[in-house]
Parts: structure tokens; C-alpha cells; sequence
């Protein structure tokens, strides 16, 4: 993919075609994080450890309000973190349900739902609905 700018070198990119095309061509990310975070007043944790990011929820409705307010579509979210080769993954609760990225293999229910091109933990969804804390 290649795209024509007229931006002068060194400004940031405008569009996700953009980034994307500056991405081409350089070597995937390895990320390590260990972070305690609030997102929408939901505290939550954030651990990275070579192409994968854990995204860990308190609860299913803190995962809900995190979707819907979240600061880009999925579908550019998902190609941006293909691109570097990432993978991120939500958890509730340290349980997987969703993936979205490079390893995430998106599923027909969450294209039904209209999730984009997201990957559902079926089962993991079910045990962040009834699993209780320790």
C-alpha cells in the first residue's frame, strides 16, 4: 500500500494509510509493560511481554464502556497493530476474551455483532461473566 503525501519529512503522519506506509518495510515491535492505569474511572492493568499486550478489566461492563469509548474504529486499530506485529488481547478479570492485531484470528460472531475484525474467547466471555473474585 502506498499513498501520495505532501507532508514534508519529519511531520507526522495525517491518515492511517500514512502511518501504515511509514511502518512498511521496518522490523515488528517486542513490547515489555507492567501498568496499573484507569480507564473511565475502571482501574485496570496493562502487562506487555514480547507481541502481545494484556489489557486486564475489572468487569464485563468496564470491557463494554472501554468498546464503545473507544479513540479508534477497529478496523484501523486492527490494521495498525498487524503492522508492527502486535497483538492485543482483553481480559476481565485475568480471563481472555477478545483479541484484535496479528495473531487474533477475527470470528464470524463478531463480525455478526458488528465487531470488526475481532477474535471472541466464547468460553472466556462465559467465565468473566460468572467467575467470581478470590
Amino acid at each position: 500500500m502506498t499513498t501520495t503525501s505532501s507532508r514534508e519529512h519529519g511531520d507526522p503522519p495525517e491518515s492511517l494509510a500514512e502511518l501504515l506506509d511509514a511502518l512498511e518495510d521496518r522490523s515488528e515491535l517486542s513490547v515489555e509493560a507492567d501498568l496499573d492505569i484507569e480507564l473511565d474511572g475502571h482501574r485496570a492493568s496493562v502487562v506487555g511481554y514480547d507481541d502481545l499486550v494484556a489489557l486486564d478489566l475489572p468487569s464485563v461492563p468496564a470491557a463494554i464502556s472501554l468498546y464503545r469509548g473507544r479513540p479508534v474504529p477497529v478496523m484501523d486499530a486492527a490494521a495498525l497493530l498487524s503492522a508492527v506485529g502486535l497483538t492485543a488481547e482483553v481480559r476481565v478479570r485475568g480471563v481472555p476474551v477478545a483479541r484484535i492485531g496479528a495473531d487474533a484470528e477475527p470470528s464470524g460472531l463478531a463480525r455478526r455483532l458488528g465487531l470488526g475484525p475481532v477474535e471472541l474467547v466464547p468460553d472466556g466471555g462465559l467465565l468473566a461473566l460468572t467467575r467470581r473474585r478470590g
